[in-house]
């Protein structure tokens, strides 16, 4: 299975330039037959992306790829070079394989990054849609000594974290849904997952994962049931997803020294000024009611707070939607 993986590796590098490569420039760079470059071409619409084949001039990708690169990731960083970093193609899930694997934390911190997840996940167990390298799958495991006293609270404070590192990329037109989505102009840009396991004498790991959308081909945005965006359409240019990981990585990294330090108190005002949500009537959505009501924001802890039939409640979970008419 590894040199299929590798084959299918050379074959998209080959392509990520966007322009046209003939059948016989590609087999003798792969040292295949044309037709099993013809077979392979025809897999690549598995991992989402559009290759157009014209006779005569031969396969090119709809858009050019900005391929992930371990040495540049680490160029860019800033806080932390000795960070433990790997960079995948293809995996079932940036947080599966994280958290399944055995972690030896040097400094606390391990991340690693995917072209593509074959088994991404987002919010309730939705399935996390991302053609390879039209996006970026990121996640860092943190051990805590002691376990955090809000693993929800830790969600929003990541938030936070990714919002100020799109901001680094002169983006100011992004927000926060509670609890855990990064939203511009009321469609979705990217999601944040924590999973977290404990271990002997209060300490726990905790995995952090942030999907975020980049430049994603319009055939992916169809298939998605919820209105998306992406930080092309958004107007960040041509976005550097190595640059994109580096600035992650360092805010991620600060965000969890400052959380540990002193919880999610020093992150409750940068959240409520992301805050897309607040003042706007919307439907909280639970797994056996529907509620609707106007949303108050967050409390200190990051619970929901909303006006209910005159009554101000609070929440630990469920899903907002707005109303069309807020």
């Amino acid at each position: 299975m590894s040199g299929i993986v590798d084959k299918q590796e050379v074959l998209i590098a080959a392509l990520a330039d966007g322009k046209f490569h003939s059948g016989e420039a590609l087999a003798g760079e792969m040292g295949i037959s044309r037709t099993a470059i013809w077979k392979r071409i025809k897999t690549l619409s598995d991992l989402g992306l559009d290759v157009f084949s014209v006779r005569g001039k031969g396969h090119r990708l709809s858009q050019p790829l900005d391929l992930l690169d371990e040495s540049l990731i680490l160029k860019y960083l800033e806080r932390n070079s000795s960070v433990s970093l790997e960079v995948l193609t293809v995996t079932d899930s940036t947080n599966r394989y994280l958290f399944n694997r055995s972690l030896d934390l040097v400094d606390h911190a391990a991340v690693v990054v995917a072209e593509y997840q074959q088994a991404g996940k987002g919010r309730r167990g939705n399935a996390w849609i991302s053609p390879y390298a039209a996006g970026l799958c990121l996640s860092m495991a943190w051990h805590f000594d002691s376990s955090p006293a809000s693993i929800m609270s830790l969600s929003l404070a990541t938030g936070v974290a990714v919002c100020r590192s799109l901001e680094r990329l002169g983006l100011k037109s992004v927000g926060l849904k509670w609890p855990n989505d990064i939203i511009s102009g009321g469609q979705k840009l990217g999601g944040i997952l924590l999973e977290s396991k404990s271990e002997s004498a209060g300490a726990s790991d905790v995995v952090i994962g942030i999907g975020l959308n980049v430049s994603l081909p319009d055939n992916a945005i169809e298939k998605v049931d919820q209105a998306i965006t992406d930080l092309t359409r958004i107007g960040a240019g041509t976005v550097s997803r190595n640059r994109l990981a580096a600035f992650i990585i360092d805010d991620l990294l600060k965000m969890l020294m400052d959380y540990q330090a002193g919880g999610f108190s020093s992150f409750i005002d940068d959240w409520r000024e992301y805050d897309e949500l607040a003042g706007r009537e919307g439907e909280l959505i639970l797994p056996r009611e529907k509620l609707n009501g106007k949303i108050l924001g967050i409390d200190e802890s990051g619970l929901l707070m909303m006006s209910i039939n005159g009554k101000t409640r609070t929440f630990s979970s469920g899903e907002v939607s707005l109303r069309l008419s807020s």
